[in-house]
């Protein structure tokens, strides 16, 4: 076959259609060596017929009932025989037949090269296909498995629609790992009651896995939730539809994040839920995962409800959680919470959470941010949770922080709610006033200083170095008096000697000389001047060499509390070789103690509570002390539970410290248990 390439002006046209390159490959898989009978020739159109060459042929041409046009600069001869060989990498003939191979990459996977009567069995057997086939563990990775809209007639097409069916979970597992899914917005059915679409790591942890794309529908035949992982390092979902077709809380979970094997680094972007109970659950899988199912978890973007909560994490860490929606319609509404932390098994640590609001809900709910505790107050506290922009117009709080410690919000519509036990800060705007609300000590600095100017405590204001309350001067600077709220939240004015040197703070240094605020076994003891005495000239000590508690809880000015660090003054001595103090204590037989106790051939400290009469040691640790030396118990008792005692000997260096957390008691008297000496107890 040959074309002459002499110019025409000849006007004539083939009334045939084109045909691509595709089609004129097809044609010549009929075998050249028939194709052409006779001579050919062609003649080129470089006038006025375009940019596009054109083509008369003069010979007999059997195209096998095709059109031949538009062949561009092809120029071939054949006899009877067939075509053998043919230039080009992809090219082969078998049997005078042109087969042109794919140039596609080997590590681009389309599902529809591959057999399955669902989608389900399509993607399996591509699973089997990579490298390493059932040796899953040594695939090669960056390996990209494409879903395209499926053909009308692929036998795995949903009847009427341009979808996917899917009957069986998509299982992700035997540590198969690297691979991206590439959906674009293909849709894809549920045709028959399943527990997921994929299933990610049932086996053991799986490595990098990749969810891009696709519209997932089920009409309330999810049993467990679109997307199920049970264990993953390094996952990225993105730009995925997952909606419940029918009805709110028939599918309890959009994507479910159930850890048995340690996940870590999950990051959804751009995705919606629609119909689930929880839009996105984290719980835990197993009980010895120790940071909980959500550990380094990352959602921007996301809209999700149909059920009671968008996004609800039972225990992790290191999470960001950043413009998260609800509402719409009654399909993706909430009837509970937004988002909602629990603590089944462990807490929720160091999570932020920003740009939290509903569309539009259909209904009303609880709260945008609920921090709550689902173990009656036996499991850990949620700590380190900060909270930035809340609008929530038709719940009933903004956020509602049941059981946390270290907690920041600010700018949250409707007014915030947080319980007493609660430590952290809250900015918000209530009737068009900002108003600033502290659950923990907060100090203010002035002039760039280290030190704090003025501290604002749970129930007490203080200047540092002045003991309690802040310290007034009378216009004339003469006289200073100290305004502070004592225990039973009475305002109390009382005048300090000017120029910082008051003791307002003691809490007992037993200059009266006498027991008469202290009920017990007040005969053991003695009050005088004898040393060792810490402060002014006299001191408690121990006559009986023997366990004698006596305690105090009225009476004195004040009593420390849970919140406060406070001192006290004891020592050993030849007649009893305890030195403590007691504190927290609600009568004789609930209270705690710190105290240090010879043991063998050492000392111990030791921190101990006593419930209904029985002792529990909380923390111990080893140090010497010497007899008729006065050492200073310095207890950091913090607002939720932490309790640091800390040793110091008469120059002020620590010797031994111990730490525990228990909230038994968070207020009361002090007291001894047994000591030799006790004195100049105060609140720092």
């Amino acid at each position: 076959m040959s074309y002459d390439e002499t110019d025409t002006n000849s006007d004539e046209s083939t009334e045939e259609s084109a045909i691509s390159r595709r089609g004129t490959l097809g044609l010549l898989g009929t075998g050249l060596g028939g194709l052409i009978t006779g001579t050919a020739s062609a003649r080129q159109d470089n006038g006025n017929g375009g940019n596009q060459p054109w083509y008369d042929w003069d010979g007999d041409v059997d195209a096998n009932g095709h059109a031949l046009s538009g062949l561009g600069s092809l120029s071939m001869s054949a006899g009877d025989a067939p075509v053998s060989e043919l230039a080009g990498a992809n090219l082969s003939v078998t049997d005078g037949t042109l087969n042109a191979d794919s140039c596609t990459p080997g590590s681009i996977h389309v599902v529809t090269e591959y057999p399955g009567e669902t989608l389900d069995q399509k993607v399996e057997n591509v699973l089997e296909a990579l490298p390493g086939g059932d040796d899953i563990p040594n695939q090669q990775p960056g390996h990209r498995i494409v879903i395209p809209a499926p053909d009308p007639d692929d036998p795995a097409a949903a009847d009427g629609l341009p979808a996917w069916r899917v009957e069986s979970p998509m299982v992700i597992a035997n540590n198969t790992g690297k691979l991206v899914f590439d959906m674009g917005w293909t849709l894809i059915y549920a045709t028959d009651t399943i527990e997921s679409f994929f299933v990610v790591g049932p086996d053991e942890k799986t490595e990098n896995i990749t969810l891009n794309g696709g519209m997932f529908y089920a009409k309330e035949n999810l049993e467990r939730s679109f997307v199920d992982i049970q264990g993953v390092g390094h996952m990225h979902i993105s730009r995925m539809y997952l909606q419940n077709l029918e009805g709110r809380n028939t599918v309890p979970a959009g994507i479910r994040l159930a850890d048995y094997h340690g996940s870590s680094e999950l990051t959804v972007l751009d995705t919606e839920v629609t119909g689930c109970r929880d839009g996105f659950l984290a719980k835990p899988g197993s009980d010895d995962i120790p940071y909980g199912p959500a550990f380094d978890l990352d959602i921007y973007n996301w809209r999700g409800g149909g059920g009671e909560h968008s996004i609800r994490i039972d225990g992790g860490a290191t999470i960001n959680l950043d413009s998260i929606q609800c509402g719409g319609h009654p399909l993706q509404s909430v009837s509970e919470s937004i988002v909602k932390l629990e603590n089944s098994e462990t807490a929720v640590r160091k999570i932020s959470i920003q740009n939290v609001r509903e569309r539009h809900n259909a209904m009303g709910y609880h709260s945008g941010v609920d921090v709550a505790d689902v173990t009656d107050g036996e499991g850990n506290r949620h700590d380190g949770v900060y909270i930035q922009n809340v609008d929530c117009y038709n719940a009933e709080v903004g956020t509602d922080l049941e059981y946390v410690r270290h907690f920041d919000q600010q700018n949250v519509r409707p007014r915030p709610v947080v319980a007493d036990d609660a430590a952290g800060s809250t900015r918000w705007f209530d009737d068009g006033t900002e108003r600033h609300r502290t659950y923990d000590s907060h100090a203010f600095h002035a002039g760039g200083g280290d030190e704090a100017s003025f501290v604002v405590e749970d129930d007490d204001v203080r200047v540092p170095g002045d003991g309690n309350g802040a310290v007034l001067t009378t216009p004339d600077g003469s006289d200073q008096y100290r305004v502070r709220v004592d225990n039973e939240g009475n305002l109390v004015t009382e005048q300090v000697e000017a120029g910082g040197g008051d003791r307002s703070g003691v809490v007992d240094s037993f200059e009266d000389g006498d027991l008469a605020e202290y009920d017990g076994a007040t005969d053991a003891y003695v009050v005088n001047g004898e040393p060792p005495v810490g402060d002014g000239e006299r001191s408690l000590k121990n006559t009986s060499g023997g366990t004698a508690i006596v305690t105090s809880t009225s009476g004195l000015p004040r009593y420390p509390q849970a919140g406060d660090t406070f001192a006290a003054a004891a020592a050993r001595t030849a007649m009893n070789d305890n030195l403590g103090v007691a504190f927290g204590v609600q009568d004789a037989q609930n209270f705690y103690f710190a105290r240090v106790y010879p043991e063998g051939s050492s000392d111990r400290l030791q921190l101990y509570k006593r419930v209904g009469g029985e002792y529990t040691e909380l923390a111990k640790s080893s140090l010497s002390v010497e007899t008729g030396v006065l050492y200073d118990f310095v207890v950091d008792w913090a607002s939720l539970g932490d309790i640091d005692v800390e040793l110091r000997d008469p120059d002020g260096n620590a010797v031994a410290s111990v730490a525990a957390t228990d909230e038994t008691f968070e207020d009361g008297g002090i007291g001894v248990r047994s000591t030799g000496a006790l004195d100049d107890v105060r609140i720092l």
